[in-house]
């Protein structure tokens, strides 16, 4: 398989994460609907899905390119646990977690993927003063008087809603207002998403067709507001590391890990309530059966001397859906090497 660093550039709010179960979803409707995006036509690899992944997308991250065009990934913290000394007193434990819980960012180098354990997160704060460097005056201003509550990379906002009977398109006898929390992302700020792809099944160029599709009609939640709209950047094939002496993978998308291919594992969970998309979503019943998955940052460790052979691991997840059988969810997620040891 190929690996690709996929450059998004948001250009609306989002109603729904871009986190890389969703994305291949929304992906998948693209080669349903577009015959030509993959060789063999879509039925066929979806078929193949749960021993072969036409394709893998991880979640999307914040991204910063200095002045000399290196590109640094902002990935989520690996969910380890925090060692603090037996004969610190509590008071201090408690502030000291508190202080690197928010440092929930790692920063790393596009050339140093293989050496995650080594770099030290940052705040949410860092992370706001690092793209701030990287904007012009006249973009500074609108950011630059921000409180501090709220200088954040991500922001969450709510959007009013209101129920509407269609049959009459109006409120009816009562007025039911609702809200309905929506995702910012500061002005300006790239993201990254990686996605290793089958070239069996289709390559680069489909590949960001099917993406830009995606971007043009929107990605998510009320797609059809205006929501979930974004463009692509540069696309730039990766060398994926490979350490032998690594001894876990760190998740860069949810996942469902296979049964007994790992001694232990560190992650928090993350619960996906899922619902079908396109022409699905007008079915007799729209809904999935959820998903209990390990989100993004989750550190792996094999049952074994080794790390698996592929750049990813996790199952497909299948049996999800009354209204069409053949639906699955990605329960795979692209890894990298971790080295840091656990007793």
């Amino acid at each position: 398989m190929k690996i690709y660093a996929i450059t998004l550039k948001p250009e609306s709010p989002f109603g729904t994460p871009l986190k890389g179960d969703t994305l291949f979803g929304q992906f998948c409707w693209q080669a349903a609907l577009q015959d030509d995006l993959l060789d063999r036509g879509f039925k066929h690899w979806v078929h193949l899905y749960p021993e072969r992944p036409f394709a893998v997308f991880s979640s999307a991250f914040p991204q910063i390119t200095d002045t000399a065009g290196t590109a640094t990934y902002f990935l989520p913290r690996p969910a380890m646990p925090m060692d603090f000394p037996p004969s610190m007193p509590r008071k201090i434990r408690a502030e000291s977690r508190k202080r690197e819980k928010a440092r929930k960012w790692l920063p790393v180098a596009e050339n140093k993927l293989s050496d995650i354990a080594a770099c030290n997160p940052v705040t949410d704060r860092k992370l706001f003063a690092l793209h701030l460097a990287t904007l012009s005056d006249l973009e500074k201003r609108s950011l630059q008087d921000m409180p501090e509550s709220r200088q954040k990379p991500i922001l969450s906002a709510n959007r009013a809603h209101n129920s509407i009977d269609r049959r009459t398109m109006t409120t009816g006898k009562g007025f039911d207002p609702f809200s309905m929390e929506n995702i910012h992302y500061l002005p300006g700020l790239e993201l990254v998403v990686f996605a290793a792809i089958d070239e069996d099944a289709l390559d680069m160029e489909r590949l960001c067709r099917g993406l830009e599709a995606i971007g043009c009609f929107g990605f998510g939640r009320d797609a059809s507001t205006g929501l979930g709209r974004f463009s692509l950047g540069e696309v730039e094939e990766t060398d994926w590391p490979r350490l032998n002496k690594a001894e876990g993978c760190y998740t860069l998308a949810p996942c469902v890990p296979g049964p007994d291919r790992f001694c232990n594992h560190f992650s928090l969970p993350f619960t996906r309530f899922g619902k079908h998309g396109d022409r699905l979503v007008l079915s007799s019943n729209p809904f999935k059966n959820p998903i209990v998955m390990a989100d993004e940052g989750a550190v792996f460790y094999p049952d074994g001397d080794s790390l698996p052979d592929t750049p990813y691991i996790g199952t497909a997840v299948t049996g999800l859906s009354l209204a069409e059988k053949k639906t699955v969810a990605q329960g795979y997620s692209l890894y990298l090497p971790f080295s840091r040891s656990v007793s």
